[in-house]
């Protein structure tokens, strides 16, 4: 048996998975800044990995991870939008997140029949349109929780740094819970904004298929955080459904059109 290894660079986390031919047999994820000492080597030393693909949308965090590779003699391949099959029908194709274009793999992959919107919540939120055969058509960009408190926070004199979490009241009363209550309700409220707005663009707009990933929709079962369960519950309300590992499905998808061509 063979393994193989896709990661994804992100600016807070670095994620990777390990499929055994199109299933998910383990995954991981780790910080960016800095990446733990010997960390990635944990998950994936001594693992009969044949194949490796890397997606970045982080340069400073690369180096460690081409070293950590490179001292197991595991031969790796970096993204590169020119070699793929998915016609991006941008105006900036170089410019586009490597991520987006693994989502876009992954929505042909789990939603083949239908165009779709990929709503990708993290440090931004991404929103992006898919349409089915297989042509990456545009999307928005969107400050994520954290970005939105940080700013919020940085660039007043009184307003403090909060947590996000749902108030128990829409009607907030204290400072804290009013900043809480905007956060929340305006991330939900920007999700539904921009896929409404991308479904109208759509020639069969209730045909569209929305998804959700990112690290938001991700739960942690040894630490189930409350505050995030209720989130997507929310979030529930405005996608048809959501998968925490459509990026890596994405990555894969794309580590399989590059294999064949070999």
């Amino acid at each position: 048996m063979t393994l193989d290894l896709v990661l994804d660079i992100g600016n807070s986390l670095i994620k990777g998975g390990l499929f055994n031919d199109k299933t998910l047999v383990d995954e991981f994820a780790l910080a960016s800044h800095p990446m733990p000492k010997d960390q990635l080597m944990r998950h994936i030393g001594g693992k009969p990995i044949k194949n490796v693909l890397v997606s970045s949308v982080n340069s400073k965090a690369e180096e460690p991870i081409r070293n950590s590779l490179e001292q197991q003699n595991i031969p790796y391949t970096f993204l590169d939008f020119a070699k793929l099959k998915l016609i991006l029908d941008v105006d900036e194709p170089e410019q586009l997140g490597h991520d987006r274009i693994a989502n876009a793999y992954g929505a042909l992959a789990r939603a083949p029949l239908n165009d779709c919107i990929v709503v990708d919540i993290g440090t931004a939120i991404t929103v992006d349109f898919i349409a089915k055969e297989g042509r990456y058509l545009g999307g928005m960009i969107y400050l994520g929780a954290g970005l939105c408190a940080k700013a919020l926070s940085d660039y007043t004199d009184k307003l403090p740094l909060v947590s996000f979490k749902k108030p128990s009241s829409a009607l907030a009363k204290t400072t804290e819970t009013h900043l809480q209550g905007g956060i929340y309700y305006g991330q939900l409220g920007a999700i539904e904004r921009m896929i409404a707005e991308l479904q109208m663009t759509a020639l069969s707009p209730s045909s569209v298929k929305v998804i959700a990933t990112g690290g938001a929709t991700r739960i942690d079962d040894t630490n189930v955080c409350a505050d995030k369960v209720e989130f997507i519950d929310d979030l529930k309300e405005l996608v048809d459904f959501i998968d925490p590992h459509l990026t890596l499905v994405g990555l894969h998808e794309i580590l399989t059109e590059l294999t064949k061509k070999e």
